[in-house]
């Protein structure tokens, strides 16, 4: 096969040939890694300043606004693979071939969804359970059979009520890739990437209010130990969550939350991480009001005693599917 050239900034169009020849390996300059764990900034410090109500803003000015849609070309998953394979791992040929091995057999599954331009497919790791590569592949047109986009996937049963604000193409990626912005729950404030936009484009678009399955990929994770906002102590179940400063792009959040659950997932030989069942916002009457699945890799973590009922801080990047 070609080059599975999914980090490269403008041309996210990928030629994938009928034979099966062994895959070229991206470069290390195609690449665009933006938080490596290492030169991520302190999360609790950078959350410190924000609480929990500023994420849980009313989103009663929304209800007469239409959708807005624009459009650029910043968009990448170099911090999303990093997130599945881990950084560290990243940096090395192995890891860049690994990836490529992983679309190309997402590539040769049958479809997960699709309509008249595009077909998505997905393949699980071994152990991995809902941890998975998702591609995106032209049906249709000029491009037939060639890979627009790829990206790890988290499969989750979780959804919640959104109402969309805006969406954000990605011109670069034939406007087929978005972030979608908005409210969730008619409460706080919420932006994720779209795992289906190639193939539900028009419902994003006509239908403002749906209901969108939400998980996440781990770029950073640590334990916390934060008790006090500004010198204000806070409940020991607090939680919060906001746009995170170091990536340009809606989709990536700072955290503090409640780990409530937990299994390990090995997603290739010497390569291991948590799929984790995450609490976002605390609330006494409704448990699973922003609780989500997020996987993080072992090799992004700052500790190893992983425990039920622990405060963990980071980052993630959030993804989400109509429901």
């Amino acid at each position: 096969m070609g080059i599975f050239d999914f980090f490269k900034k403008k041309s996210k169009i990928v030629q994938v040939e009928t034979e099966k020849e062994v895959m070229t390996n991206p470069s290390i300059e195609e690449i665009e890694v933006h938080t490596p764990p290492n030169e991520i900034t302190a999360v609790e410090e950078s959350i410190e300043p924000y609480v929990n109500e500023a994420t849980q803003m009313e989103t009663a000015s929304m209800k007469e606004e239409s959708i807005v849609v624009v459009s650029d070309d910043h968009g990448v998953h170099g911090d999303n693979f990093g997130g599945l394979i881990g950084f560290s791992n990243l940096e090395q040929e192995e890891g860049r071939e690994w990836i490529n091995e992983g679309v190309g057999l997402a590539y040769d599954q049958i479809s997960r969804i699709e309509n008249d331009e595009f077909r998505i497919a997905e393949a699980s790791f071994e152990e991995g359970g809902k941890v998975k590569m998702r591609a995106v592949i032209f049906k249709d047109g000029p491009y037939k059979g060639e890979i627009l986009s790829a990206f790890p996937y988290v499969e989750t049963d979780y959804s919640l009520p959104f109402k969309t604000k805006r969406i954000t193409e990605w011109s670069h990626a034939d406007f087929k890739e978005a972030e979608i912005e908005g409210g969730g729950r008619d409460t706080f404030e919420l932006s994720f990437y779209a795992t289906d936009y190639a193939v539900n484009e028009e419902r994003y678009k006509s239908e403002q209010q749906l209901n969108i399955k939400l998980s996440a990929v781990g770029l950073v994770l640590d334990k916390s130990d934060l008790t006090a906002i500004e010198g204000v102590p806070f409940s020991p179940d607090f939680c919060s969550f906001m746009p995170n400063k170091e990536v340009p792009s809606p989709s990536y959040y700072d955290f503090i939350g409640v780990l409530n659950s937990f299994k390990k997932c090995k997603i290739k030989e010497g390569n291991y991480g948590y799929l984790m069942q995450v609490k976002l916002i605390n609330k006494e009457d409704d448990p699973n009001f922003f609780t989500i699945d997020l996987f993080i890799n072992e090799a992004n973590m700052r500790f190893t005693d992983v425990k039920p009922g622990m405060k963990i801080t980071g980052a993630f990047w959030l993804q989400g599917e109509i429901a």
